[in-house]
């Protein structure tokens, strides 16, 4: 299944920010992390050594704002923090969190129809039917060349881009859920925090939360980690080190759930393969927030939260098949599009050659773009 075909595997396909050596890409990073989860580390330890350990119940207004303070906090200063050292590096925190672009046409074919040309070549196996000579046409003209040359995909559309990455970090995500779920069956233990109550307020501290977790989390451990590593040069047949640095980031401070916090390492893994094939890091962040507030709803209505998880299981399930076909299909497209344009391009330097010519005769290229129509029939004039 083909679906990673254009995986940056460089700093300078990533982003323009400036070349740091290794140690100190390691160093912007404990620089954030130490003081935005240096806390929470210690918290979980706590939580894992004593299943029993209390937490603050979630009672009431005032409750609910210190919570709430403390997670805004947390996530602040890692927001900062990410600014702070990729701004030095040259790299915005738009340029972190990836842009939205607008569909682009079918590019042109890069081409030209230069006539005579071998039957295969102007006649795709795909296409049906065989060329015949007309009137004032060489052998090897057929003028079904335009509809049936091969398209490259053109970019798709704002929702699309926006929806392959975060239903596939949901996929990810789901996939921790579904790990904690099987952990907990075959280990007769109930992993993670302790209960912090069931009162209402919880839905409204579980939405700040789980903001605050969602940009948190993702801004150090997806975006800066991947933008310093590779601004490091690690990439290509390294990038395993990517993987392994956000990794190690990312259990310490789930320790509580035991055993099934090695689960973090599914939808870490996803989160950076999403993040380094489309450079979007708002539906990571995104998908990442909406797992945590249907789970933090849990604890007010069960029920609730079990529908929507649910919902949201089947939901990503559908639209990976989805994502997974269509982004094969694409990467077939482009691939059949360039094999053509080889093929084209190496003919038309062998008629060339022929004709005693430098280099193929100067012909504007074709353009493809939906409605644009095939090229003039006839063949091309010839010198006397």
């Amino acid at each position: 299944m083909e679906i990673g075909d254009r995986i940056a595997d460089s700093p300078a396909e990533a982003s323009p920010a400036r070349r740091i050596p290794l140690r100190r890409a390691y160093g912007e990073i404990l620089a954030v992390y130490i003081p935005s989860f240096g806390l929470g580390i210690i918290s979980a330890l706590i939580l894992l050594s004593n299943r029993n350990q209390q937490v603050d119940q979630i009672n009431g207004p005032v409750n609910s704002l210190v919570d709430i303070s403390q997670y805004v906090m947390q996530a602040s200063v890692t927001i900062f923090g990410v600014g702070y050292f990729c701004q030095r590096r040259g790299v915005t925190l738009g340029m972190l969190f990836g842009r939205l672009k607008d569909p682009g046409p079918y590019p042109p074919s890069l081409a030209a129809p230069i006539y005579p040309q071998q039957p295969s070549l102007v006649t795709p196996p795909w296409a049906g039917g065989h060329p015949a000579p007309g009137p004032g046409r060489p052998p090897g003209y057929w003028s079904g060349y335009a509809q049936f040359m091969p398209r490259p995909p053109a970019e798709r559309d704002r929702g699309w881009q926006f929806s392959r990455a975060y239903f596939v970090s949901m996929a990810g995500v789901l996939g921790f859920l579904i790990s904690v779920i099987v952990y907990t069956a075959i280990s007769h233990t109930q992993p993670g925090a302790p209960s912090q109550g069931n009162s209402p307020y919880l839905v409204l501290v579980g939405l700040f939360v789980a903001l605050a977790a969602g940009f948190g989390e993702e801004m150090l451990v997806t975006g800066l980690t991947v933008n310093a590593l590779e601004a490091a040069g690690v990439g290509g047949k390294r990038v395993w080190l990517i993987y392994l640095t956000a990794i190690c980031l990312r259990i310490p401070f789930h320790l509580y759930y035991g055993w099934a916090a090695l689960g973090v390492i599914i939808f870490t893994t996803v989160n950076i393969w999403v993040y380094r094939r489309w450079r979007l890091l708002w539906p990571i962040v995104l998908a990442h927030a909406t797992y945590d507030f249907v789970e933090s709803m849990g604890a007010v209505t069960p029920a609730v939260a079990g529908l929507l998880l649910l919902a949201l299981g089947l939901t990503t399930l559908v639209m990976v098949i989805i994502i997974a076909c269509i982004e094969g299909s694409d990467s077939a497209a482009r691939r059949r599009f360039q094999k053509y344009n080889d093929e084209a391009l190496a003919a038309q330097a062998a008629y060339a050659a022929q004709q005693g010519q430098a280099g193929p005769p100067h012909m504007p290229p074709l353009d493809f773009r939906d409605g644009g129509g095939p090229p003039p029939s006839g063949p091309a004039p010839e010198s006397a």
